[in-house]
């Protein structure tokens, strides 16, 4: 197939059944994998980058050459860098100092800025915490003001949402129409909405579960959040699955020797949490979203010490 440009590429991701993971830990149940790191940003935060920016030019918020800006922990930043080249708008990221170098690489390889913030004092490096992140919005709000950029606002965007119920949720229908249950990490929320709405428009009986760090301080970028972001608050919830560090590090390690998925440390999350819905639940079938690769964590200290993760 022919495409005009790599946001064409975006979406339609492989879905993955887990069958090794099952039998070797002997799990009564089935787990599906969706891979969102086939996309061009390697995440599946492509999908919400091209969806709110061509809302933004639709109903004329984003003006042509105008500066696009976002508050980040990274993958957002990335995709809408990819698809800001494609389209012709600068883009600048706030981060904080504490999320991957890799992904400030990403964003600074599609064109785009990088304006890093101080971590908290208080704060580890390669943990990003609720001050840290504090830090992060202030400056974030500071320069969108000075250089009257256009805030995309990924935490409080509808589209954020709006497009995995468009993409994402039709597509698991697709693939799995029998599906059970549906679990995901929460960062903004937007992809655990979206797909959890239409689901559940789909067939009510099927359960999603937001999946959360068990402690303030984690290694799980791109969550746990100082605040509740108003896509997490959901009526579409059925519940919380929460994890720890060890968890989530021991199961993204687990996809990746077991299965050949080389899927990140909040993928992990998400396999840990599908694992412990299904010892309550055996005989039942999960999914959940490969969110990003492993490649972008490649210089976290706890992932340089791969072969000790047990």
């Amino acid at each position: 197939m022919i495409h005009k440009n790599m946001l064409e590429t975006i979406g339609n991701s492989p879905v993955i059944e887990l069958e090794r993971v099952v039998k070797k830990h002997n799990i009564k149940g089935e787990i599906y994998a969706k891979i969102e790191f086939f996309c061009p940003g390697l995440s599946k935060k492509d999908r919400i980058a091209k969806h709110m920016i061509l809302q933004a030019e639709k109903d004329g918020s984003l003006k042509p050459g105008q500066t696009v800006i976002e508050q980040t922990s990274g993958n957002t930043g990335i995709g809408l860098a990819a698809v800001c080249a494609v389209k012709g708008y600068p883009f600048i990221a706030v981060m904080s100092e504490g999320n991957s170098f890799e992904r400030i690489v990403m964003i600074k390889q599609f064109g785009g800025k990088v304006h890093l913030v101080k971590q908290h004092p208080d704060s580890e490096k390669g943990k990003v915490s609720s001050a840290d992140m504090e830090l992060v919005e202030k400056e974030f709000n500071r320069l969108s003001e000075e250089i009257k950029a256009y805030k995309v606002g990924q935490f409080y965007n509808v589209e954020n949402a709006m497009a995995h119920y468009h993409t994402t949720s039709k597509e698991i229908i697709k693939d799995l129409p029998n599906i059970d249950a549906f679990c995901d990490y929460v960062g903004t929320g937007g992809s655990f909405e979206g797909i959890a709405k239409g689901l559940k428009e789909y067939k009510k009986s099927i359960q999603c579960f937001q999946v959360e760090p068990a402690h303030a301080k984690h290694i799980i970028q791109g969550g746990g959040y100082f605040k509740t972001p108003p896509f997490a608050d959901s009526k579409n919830c059925d519940g919380k699955i929460v994890i720890s560090d060890k968890e989530a590090l021991y199961w993204a390690k687990e996809l990746s020797e077991v299965e050949a998925i080389a899927g990140g440390i909040s993928s992990g999350a998400n396999l840990a949490a599908a694992i412990s819905y299904l010892k309550k639940n055996p005989g039942k079938s999960i999914v959940f979203l490969v969110n990003d690769p492993m490649l972008k964590y490649m210089s976290a200290p706890d992932i340089q010490n791969w072969d000790s993760i047990k």
